[in-house]
């Protein structure tokens, strides 16, 4: 009788994607629709996230920012690219997912911002206004803003995208292009004579010639990638008001934000899936939790997050948006960023030309996941490279 490794069944492919977050996703739908022998392999989202204990994913939401202007030209070009691919992912997969509803920048007293972000904005044609504080007030009447803040105004296709439904549309059309899915986590992937084997968490056995490890926060937190990454994974904290009556009417035109006052984010009301409509703010702070183990990361995904978080954040909401003093439900989420030293995502191979990475959204991969998702697919696959971001600026560090 052999053993219990010899006994697993074991598939054999030639490209495996491990992750199915919004590059994984991305980066199965390029492969499968370039090539033959793709496996996607990562788990859906849990049912119940109290008793989940597997890996979790940030895209279990329904609002990112997108937009393309950014205060680094790399990001610029790949929002961009995603950006025109929106409506084609959408009409093919039958999936909605996008919404332009534009992007507000603040620039407070200080801040250069909004300046970088026009700079790279000019230069790769985004469509953009900057504005004074007058022209914030009459715009976005439901906005408390001081005198001496400025304002950067993005129309051409910025808004926001459902990272559930996005994942969900790349996850349609790899498979209608041939990729088979795998809804497991990865527990373990060693290199190997012929390529790389998979081991997924229900102990089955996947080998393929080529892998690409788009795990997000638990690709370090797994032991996926077989070299150290210098990746730091925050927990986050977001808080989001329930917005109906008077705050619905207010906020009906509201675009999404960046608030350079405390670094936040924030999305205009979206409906989720509970039939209610929410406001979101997100920021990093000093106080984020860092996480290096699994244990510790799942317990994150599966709390309210950080109590001080929540206050501060809500009174900051509270202080710009004056229509939110109103608000009687609020609540708080988790989800965790994955940061490299770079501020860009990794892209590149960590063993031989088997084994590639793509990791890294930096508390902002949503808006670029689709392009981050084509060059990865077009690294594991030996395509020429084919983006203005020179591939030296995606390379880990050595």
């Amino acid at each position: 009788m052999g053993t219990a490794t010899e006994q697993r069944i074991v598939d054999l492919y030639k490209f495996a994607v491990i992750g199915r977050g919004l590059i994984g996703s991305a980066a199965a739908r390029h492969l499968a629709e370039a090539v033959d022998g793709v496996v996607a392999v990562g788990p859906d989202e849990p049912k119940d996230r109290a008793t989940h204990n597997s890996v979790f994913a940030s895209h279990y939401d329904e609002g990112r920012m997108t937009r393309h202007v950014d205060p680094m030209r790399e990001w610029s070009i790949a929002a961009g690219a995603s950006l025109s691919r929106y409506r084609d992912i959408e009409a093919r997969s039958g999936v909605s997912f996008y919404t332009p509803s534009g992007y507000l920048g603040l620039g407070y007293p200080g801040s250069t911002y909004n300046a970088r972000c026009a700079e790279t904005g000019t230069a790769h044609g985004a469509k953009f206004t900057c504005v004074g504080t007058q022209d914030i007030r009459a715009q976005f009447p439901f906005l408390n803003v001081p005198a001496g803040v400025d304002g950067l105004v993005e129309t051409g296709g910025a808004g926001h995208i459902s990272p559930r439904r996005m994942v969900e549309a790349q996850t349609r059309l790899a498979e209608q292009a041939g990729a088979t899915f795998r809804r497991q986590a990865a527990r373990a992937l060693r290199p190997t004579l012929q390529g790389v084997e998979i081991e997924l968490w229900g102990g089955e056995l996947i080998q393929a010639e080529r892998a690409l490890i788009a795990a997000g926060a638990f690709t370090a937190a797994c032991g996926l990638s077989p070299v150290d990454l210098g990746l730091t994974v925050y927990g986050r904290t977001t808080v989001l008001p329930r917005i109906a009556g008077d705050a619905a009417t207010a906020l009906a035109t509201m675009p999404t934000m960046i608030d350079t006052l405390i670094g936040a984010y924030i999305l205009p009301p979206i409906r989720y899936p509970d039939g209610h409509c929410y406001l979101k703010l997100g920021v990093g702070t000093v106080s984020d939790p860092k996480f290096f183990e699994l244990d510790g990361l799942r317990a994150w995904f599966q709390s309210p997050g950080s109590e001080d978080n929540r206050t501060e954040f809500t009174t900051r909401m509270k202080e710009l948006f004056p229509v939110l003093r109103g608000c009687t439900h609020w609540h708080t989420d988790t989800c965790a960023v994955t940061q490299t030293r770079s501020g860009l995502p990794i892209l590149d191979f960590v063993h031989d030309n088997r084994v590639a990475v793509a990791v890294g959204g930096c508390g902002k991969g949503a808006k670029g996941a689709d392009e981050w998702g084509r060059i990865a697919a077009g690294l594991l696959r030996g395509a020429d490279w084919s983006s203005d971001v020179a591939q030296e600026k995606l390379a880990r560090s050595r």
